[in-house]
């Protein structure tokens, strides 16, 4: 009974063995698990600076809205006179 019982405890570590076996990469042999982590930090990674990058993309976008409000109210300003200082309805009379 307990060969038996050793054998299928062989067995069933050989297929895990062959399971987990190194998997070539351009970088040496790699585990098959390192491998699935990897891929799955790369895609967590590429969605953040995908969501970064929409995120800049509406501060510029809000940055070019306010920047177009000040011009265009520093425009309205200047185009308005500017209130004299000098009483015109007075003569200088030294002469």
């Amino acid at each position: 009974m307990k060969t038996r019982h050793l054998r299928l405890v062989t067995q069933e570590h050989s297929v895990t063995v062959v399971n987990k076996s190194p998997v070539l990469s351009p970088f040496g042999p790699a585990n098959r698990d390192w491998i699935i982590v990897r891929r799955i930090q790369d895609q967590l990674l590429t969605e953040s600076l995908n969501s970064l990058e929409r995120e800049v993309g509406n501060l510029v976008s809000k940055s070019f809205t306010v920047l177009d409000t000040l011009t265009t109210a520093t425009e309205a300003m200047l185009a308005e006179p500017l209130p004299s200082t000098i009483d015109t309805a007075g003569t200088d009379e030294t002469s």
